[in-house]
């Protein structure tokens, strides 16, 4: 019996898939998942009691990843030994995240393009703002406390999601996984050595007006 109602609850589950990918969340149709998975319309609700109940089981997996990658307390984690501020860091920081969109790129194509109306359209977003809340953290990690509290949350902000678009194109343009692989690394090194001459100019600015308070 429960084998049966596990393969039930596939069959709905690739239904949908195929409405949404069609019509996306908002103009999906219930009755038509349940006409495409051969169950009545009233015992799919005895699986999914809505429809965005079932849009976010869908994709729930893929989703548990990539908040996995924009958690604080995962990079908080890393803080010991400055590990988050090399360069392999960011390598693999982004290299894994451009593995999980690919492995997952029909389920990143539904959270992005086809979540309209749903409890994750506002997923980028989310996760934009979730990279935001490790900017207090990335500022102390300069060389001076005080150079740190000039850094510009709005830098913080637009970098995060311009780093979030970056990852939307590769799916949008249906990138293969070389392509996005590459594409990870050259974010990358875009990201950190771009910063890391951010903050030498923001050192040596903080230096000479420093000096100049005590000439």
């Amino acid at each position: 019996m429960q084998t049966l109602k596990k393969e039930i609850e596939e069959r709905i589950l690739n239904a949908a898939r195929v409405e949404f990918a069609e019509h996306g969340f908002a103009k999906a149709k219930m009755r038509s998942i349940a006409e495409r998975a051969g169950v009545s319309t009233g015992n799919l609700y005895t699986y999914f009691p809505n429809k965005d109940d079932l849009f976010c089981a869908l994709v729930a997996p893929t989703v548990d990843q990539i908040n996995a990658y924009t958690n604080y307390d995962r990079m908080r984690s890393t803080e010991n030994g400055d590990e988050c501020y090399t360069y392999e860091w960011h390598l693999d920081f982004y290299q894994e995240i451009a593995d999980v969109h690919y492995r997952n790129h029909e389920d990143m194509k539904l959270i992005l393009f086809k979540s309209q109306g749903s409890s994750l359209e506002d997923f980028r977003e989310d996760c934009v703002r979730k990279l935001d809340e490790t900017a207090p953290r990335d500022k102390c990690a300069l060389p001076h406390p005080e150079a740190g509290e000039r850094v510009d949350e709005f830098l913080w902000h637009s970098l995060h999601s311009f780093a979030v678009n970056t990852f939307i194109e590769m799916t949008m343009h249906d990138l293969n996984r070389e392509e996005m692989m590459q594409c990870a690394i050259d974010l990358a090194t875009y990201m950190y050595y771009g910063w890391k001459a951010i903050e030498e100019l923001r050192i040596k600015s903080f230096g000479r007006k420093t000096n100049d308070v005590h000439s």
